[in-house]
Protein backbone atom coordinates (compact mmCIF):
# COMPACT_ATOMS: atom_id res chain seq x y z
CA UNK A 1 0.00 0.00 0.00
CA UNK A 2 2.73 2.36 1.25
CA UNK A 3 4.57 1.98 -2.62
CA UNK A 4 1.01 2.27 -4.24
CA UNK A 5 1.09 5.71 -2.35
CA UNK A 6 4.19 7.04 -2.80
CA UNK A 7 3.88 6.07 -6.50
CA UNK A 8 0.84 7.91 -6.95
CA UNK A 9 2.20 10.94 -4.96
CA UNK A 10 5.28 11.39 -6.64
CA UNK A 11 4.27 10.52 -10.37
CA UNK A 12 1.52 13.92 -9.56
CA UNK A 13 3.98 15.97 -7.85
CA UNK A 14 6.62 15.31 -10.92
CA UNK A 15 3.36 16.33 -13.06
CA UNK A 16 2.68 19.44 -11.40
CA UNK A 17 6.66 20.38 -11.06
CA UNK A 18 6.93 19.39 -14.39
CA UNK A 19 4.22 22.14 -15.64
CA UNK A 20 6.46 24.56 -13.46
CA UNK A 21 9.43 23.87 -16.28
CA UNK A 22 6.83 24.52 -19.64
CA UNK A 23 8.13 28.15 -20.37
CA UNK A 24 11.84 27.36 -20.34
CA UNK A 25 12.09 23.19 -22.01
CA UNK A 26 8.61 22.91 -23.26
CA UNK A 27 6.84 19.49 -22.92
CA UNK A 28 8.59 17.37 -25.09
CA UNK A 29 11.82 18.86 -22.80
CA UNK A 30 10.41 18.19 -19.50
CA UNK A 31 9.23 14.71 -20.85
CA UNK A 32 13.41 13.82 -21.86
CA UNK A 33 14.14 15.05 -18.64
CA UNK A 34 11.41 12.84 -16.45
CA UNK A 35 12.20 9.95 -18.65
CA UNK A 36 15.94 10.16 -18.38
CA UNK A 37 15.77 10.53 -14.77
CA UNK A 38 13.78 7.83 -14.55
CA UNK A 39 15.71 5.61 -16.45
CA UNK A 40 19.21 6.12 -14.52
CA UNK A 41 17.29 5.66 -10.97
CA UNK A 42 15.50 2.41 -12.66
CA UNK A 43 18.78 0.84 -14.61
CA UNK A 44 20.62 1.75 -11.00
CA UNK A 45 18.41 -0.06 -8.40
CA UNK A 46 17.40 -2.65 -11.05
CA UNK A 47 20.72 -3.49 -12.58
CA UNK A 48 18.94 -5.71 -15.35
CA UNK A 49 20.83 -8.10 -17.58
CA UNK A 50 19.58 -6.60 -21.09
CA UNK A 51 21.46 -8.79 -22.68
CA UNK A 52 19.82 -12.34 -21.35
CA UNK A 53 16.50 -10.49 -23.19
CA UNK A 54 14.88 -12.75 -25.81
CA UNK A 55 13.17 -11.34 -28.93
CA UNK A 56 10.17 -12.40 -27.64
CA UNK A 57 10.79 -10.24 -24.01
CA UNK A 58 12.21 -7.50 -25.92
CA UNK A 59 9.04 -6.90 -28.27
CA UNK A 60 6.54 -6.26 -25.34
CA UNK A 61 8.94 -4.05 -23.52
CA UNK A 62 9.74 -1.87 -26.65
CA UNK A 63 5.88 -1.53 -27.26
CA UNK A 64 5.55 -0.44 -23.61
CA UNK A 65 8.20 1.65 -24.42
CA UNK A 66 7.08 3.53 -27.42
CA UNK A 67 3.37 3.29 -25.85
CA UNK A 68 4.87 5.27 -22.57
CA UNK A 69 6.84 8.09 -24.48
CA UNK A 70 3.39 8.53 -26.54
CA UNK A 71 1.50 8.95 -23.55
CA UNK A 72 3.90 11.28 -21.71
CA UNK A 73 4.70 13.62 -25.08
CA UNK A 74 0.59 14.00 -25.59
CA UNK A 75 -0.39 14.43 -22.17
CA UNK A 76 2.25 17.46 -21.48
CA UNK A 77 1.52 18.58 -24.92
CA UNK A 78 -2.07 18.82 -23.75
CA UNK A 79 -1.59 20.35 -20.12
CA UNK A 80 0.23 22.86 -22.10
CA UNK A 81 -3.06 23.60 -24.26
CA UNK A 82 -5.68 22.92 -22.23
CA UNK A 83 -4.21 22.92 -18.17
CA UNK A 84 -3.74 20.05 -15.71
CA UNK A 85 -7.10 19.60 -14.77
CA UNK A 86 -8.57 19.13 -17.97
CA UNK A 87 -5.67 17.11 -19.72
CA UNK A 88 -5.57 14.81 -16.55
CA UNK A 89 -9.16 14.36 -16.37
CA UNK A 90 -9.70 13.43 -20.51
CA UNK A 91 -5.97 11.08 -19.81
CA UNK A 92 -8.11 9.10 -17.31
CA UNK A 93 -10.74 8.10 -19.84
CA UNK A 94 -8.42 5.59 -20.85
CA UNK A 95 -7.75 3.38 -17.44
CA UNK A 96 -11.53 3.70 -16.74
CA UNK A 97 -12.29 2.28 -20.76
CA UNK A 98 -9.80 -0.44 -19.40
CA UNK A 99 -12.00 -1.16 -16.09
CA UNK A 100 -14.81 -0.76 -17.91
CA UNK A 101 -14.30 -3.28 -20.70
CA UNK A 102 -13.13 -5.71 -18.04
CA UNK A 103 -16.68 -5.10 -16.17
CA UNK A 104 -19.65 -7.34 -15.92
CA UNK A 105 -22.38 -5.07 -14.04
CA UNK A 106 -24.61 -2.96 -14.78
CA UNK A 107 -23.80 -0.35 -12.37
CA UNK A 108 -20.15 -0.02 -13.60
CA UNK A 109 -21.74 0.88 -17.26
CA UNK A 110 -24.18 3.49 -15.22
CA UNK A 111 -21.18 5.15 -14.01
CA UNK A 112 -19.25 5.25 -17.09
CA UNK A 113 -22.34 7.34 -18.41
CA UNK A 114 -22.02 9.52 -16.12
CA UNK A 115 -18.65 9.82 -16.14
CA UNK A 116 -18.92 10.35 -19.57
CA UNK A 117 -21.16 13.30 -19.38
CA UNK A 118 -18.91 14.94 -16.50
CA UNK A 119 -16.25 14.63 -19.25
CA UNK A 120 -18.55 16.42 -21.95
CA UNK A 121 -19.55 19.11 -19.50
CA UNK A 122 -16.07 19.74 -18.29
CA UNK A 123 -14.97 19.92 -21.89
CA UNK A 124 -17.88 22.72 -22.78
CA UNK A 125 -17.85 22.54 -26.43
CA UNK A 126 -17.83 25.78 -28.26
CA UNK A 127 -15.86 27.81 -30.73
CA UNK A 128 -13.23 28.75 -28.70
CA UNK A 129 -12.43 25.17 -27.56
CA UNK A 130 -8.89 23.78 -28.38
CA UNK A 131 -10.04 20.75 -29.98
CA UNK A 132 -6.27 20.03 -30.61
CA UNK A 133 -5.61 19.92 -27.06
CA UNK A 134 -8.69 17.76 -26.42
CA UNK A 135 -7.37 15.22 -28.98
CA UNK A 136 -3.99 15.08 -27.59
CA UNK A 137 -5.48 14.44 -24.38
CA UNK A 138 -7.61 11.62 -25.75
CA UNK A 139 -4.18 10.08 -27.10
CA UNK A 140 -2.75 10.12 -24.23
CA UNK A 141 -5.50 8.32 -22.92
CA UNK A 142 -5.45 5.52 -25.35
CA UNK A 143 -2.05 5.40 -24.72
CA UNK A 144 -2.37 4.98 -20.91
CA UNK A 145 -5.10 1.76 -21.97
CA UNK A 146 -2.62 0.40 -24.31
CA UNK A 147 -0.01 0.92 -21.28
CA UNK A 148 -2.14 -0.92 -18.73
CA UNK A 149 -2.94 -3.72 -21.50
CA UNK A 150 1.33 -4.07 -22.51
CA UNK A 151 2.02 -4.18 -18.28
CA UNK A 152 0.17 -7.68 -18.19
CA UNK A 153 2.21 -9.19 -21.27
CA UNK A 154 5.71 -7.73 -19.71
CA UNK A 155 4.90 -9.05 -16.42
CA UNK A 156 4.31 -12.16 -17.30
CA UNK A 157 7.23 -12.60 -19.57
CA UNK A 158 9.86 -10.89 -17.54
CA UNK A 159 10.50 -11.80 -13.49
CA UNK A 160 10.47 -9.19 -10.78
CA UNK A 161 12.01 -5.84 -11.31
CA UNK A 162 13.81 -6.90 -14.72
CA UNK A 163 10.96 -4.90 -16.71
CA UNK A 164 10.58 -1.85 -15.12
CA UNK A 165 14.21 -0.40 -16.35
CA UNK A 166 14.41 -1.29 -20.31
CA UNK A 167 10.98 0.07 -20.54
CA UNK A 168 12.34 3.68 -19.18
CA UNK A 169 15.37 3.59 -20.77
CA UNK A 170 13.79 2.69 -24.12
CA UNK A 171 11.71 5.69 -24.78
CA UNK A 172 14.37 8.16 -23.35
CA UNK A 173 16.30 8.22 -26.63
CA UNK A 174 13.12 8.47 -28.76
CA UNK A 175 11.92 11.96 -26.10
CA UNK A 176 15.47 13.62 -26.56
CA UNK A 177 15.53 13.35 -29.98
CA UNK A 178 12.48 14.97 -30.24
CA UNK A 179 14.10 17.63 -27.67
CA UNK A 180 16.55 18.36 -28.98
CA UNK A 181 14.44 20.48 -31.81
CA UNK A 182 11.92 21.86 -29.32
CA UNK A 183 14.40 23.28 -26.60
CA UNK A 184 17.51 23.67 -29.02
CA UNK A 185 20.11 21.65 -27.66
CA UNK A 186 22.36 19.96 -29.63
CA UNK A 187 24.57 16.51 -29.65
CA UNK A 188 27.64 17.47 -28.92
CA UNK A 189 30.14 16.54 -31.92
CA UNK A 190 32.85 13.77 -31.34
CA UNK A 191 36.33 15.36 -30.84
CA UNK A 192 38.90 14.14 -34.09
Amino acid sequence: MALMLGSGLANQTGASIAALAFPVIGPVGVVAVRQWVAAVVLGTVGRPRLRRLTAAQWRPVLGLALVFAGMNLSLYTAIERIGLGLAVTLEFLGPLTVALAGSRRRIDLVAAVAAAGAVAVLTRPAPSTDCPGIGLALLAATCWACYILLNRTVGARLPGLVARPPRRRCPAPCTCRSARGCCGTTRPRPRR
